[in-house]
């Protein structure tokens, strides 16, 4: 290789050292530059519709009927937490999209639910607010526009017992 090179004139080694700055410079961006475009792109869409479904949920929530109307606080159950559960989202209509329900232990249940109208979704929750607690709620948006697939961990209130 030292030898093909010695052989170059001047002029032919300023032009491939020339063509091989601008080779590496094609490089890096092709594989370093363009791959963090990509990869913020997708991060912006990605923060765009998290806000998106935000101002939604938000705009959902404004519609819903007023906890302080007047309305008598419900009065605490007795029994187990499954059943009460149970008996709240048959209630409310949602027992065709219940996908999974689990004991755990004695004091809470899971709940999985799929393709759920979102405002069905809070009339439900608002139902069952200060009879239970709601330790955890993971809302995802479904393939179609207002439905949500949804993950509880609904408990006993203890202090109410």
């Amino acid at each position: 290789m030292r030898e093909w090179w010695q052989t170059l004139n001047v002029r032919e080694r300023v032009l491939l050292a020339a063509v091989a700055i601008v080779a590496l410079f094609v490089l890096i961006d092709s594989m370093i530059v363009e791959t963090y475009r990509l990869k913020s792109g997708n991060l912006a869409e990605q923060l765009e519709q998290a806000r998106d479904d935000l101002q939604w949920m938000q705009t959902a929530v404004h519609r819903l009927p007023s906890a302080q109307g007047g309305q008598p606080r419900q009065p605490r159950f007795s029994g187990r937490i499954v059943s009460y559960v149970d008996q709240q989202i048959q209630r409310h209509g949602l027992k065709d999209q219940m996908l999974q329900m689990s004991p755990i232990q004695d004091h809470s249940v899971r709940v999985s639910l799929q393709d759920v109208a979102f405002a069905r979704l809070l009339n439900f929750l608002s139902q069952i607010d200060g009879t239970v607690i709601i330790e955890e709620a993971r809302i995802l948006p479904a393939d179609s526009p207002g439905l949500v697939n949804v993950s509880l961990v609904i408990a006993k209130d203890d202090a109410a017992s």
